[in-house]
């Protein structure tokens, strides 16, 4: 992301702590760039010494040019290691929701299933996730083409709070509801979870925060007080994300 012009590398040139007291005193809003391809080739070709079959979770591909990327630098390094396997797989989300995938991939391969066997899991589990969040405001989202600009309005002045999540294969974030206050926000999102996800199942849940872990820590009691959770986390949001959605506070989920 570049922030006042300078470029940084998301959680490895800043933690969120320093992009957020950044943000706070910022006169232009930050940016974000996908990584380049030679960056995904770089990362190919380094697991390449150590394995012969990789596996790419990307966020949504309608809302990053990293899918591009990383395709690119496959059909680059194929072309020297064609005995190299890489799957790209659109996870058509964020966040903790593509956490999950990621983590349920890793657990069949923990348990030596195939390459095939893996990547299906994960394939399997993009119709399962389900990330929703109340923003403060849709400006940032609207500025970077994340949001319709009709999705704007006088709401704001209101202390109305836009629920917004990927709750379908689109790979688009869409704007679900519309809440007075924060705290009612955080009430309603717990309220939508029943409503996208088979809740007679124990759910898998993550909380997600953005300056506050007593917030996610809240968002996360609300939940497990409501639902019978198989398990639970709470996490901070990455700089990057912050800086297209401004404050923010998450809830992604499956069972």
């Amino acid at each position: 992301m570049v922030i006042n012009g300078k470029l940084y590398r998301d959680q490895v040139d800043i933690s969120l702590a320093e992009f957020w007291k950044m943000f706070n005193e910022l006169h232009v809003e930050p940016t974000t760039n996908a990584p380049s391809m030679g960056e995904f080739y770089n990362a190919y070709n380094q697991l390449s010494e150590i394995t012969d079959s990789i596996i790419c979770v990307m966020v949504s591909k309608v809302l990053s040019a990293t899918h591009e990327s990383a395709f690119q630098a496959r059909k680059l390094i194929k072309s020297e290691k064609p005995h190299l396997n890489i799957e790209i797989i659109d996870s058509k989300t964020c966040a903790g929701a593509l956490g999950y995938i990621v983590l349920e991939a890793a657990r069949a391969a923990w348990e030596n299933k195939s390459f095939q066997e893996v990547v299906q899991v994960a394939r399997d589990m993009v119709s399962k996730v389900i990330y929703i969040s109340s923003v403060d405001t849709l400006k940032y989202m609207i500025r970077i083409g994340r949001a319709p600009r009709n999705s704007a309005g006088i709401g704001e002045f209101l202390n109305i709070k836009p629920i917004i999540g990927f709750i379908d294969d689109s790979g688009y974030t869409q704007v679900i509801a519309r809440v007075r206050g924060r705290q009612k926000s955080l009430d309603k999102m717990v309220e939508l979870v029943e409503k996208y996800v088979d809740v007679s199942k124990p759910l898998h849940v993550m909380t997600h925060y953005c300056d506050s872990r007593e917030e996610g820590e809240a968002l996360k009691q609300k939940v497990v007080s409501r639902y019978n959770c198989a398990e639970v986390h709470v996490t901070e949001y990455s700089p990057v994300m912050l800086g297209a959605t401004g404050p923010v506070i998450g809830l992604s989920f499956y069972s």
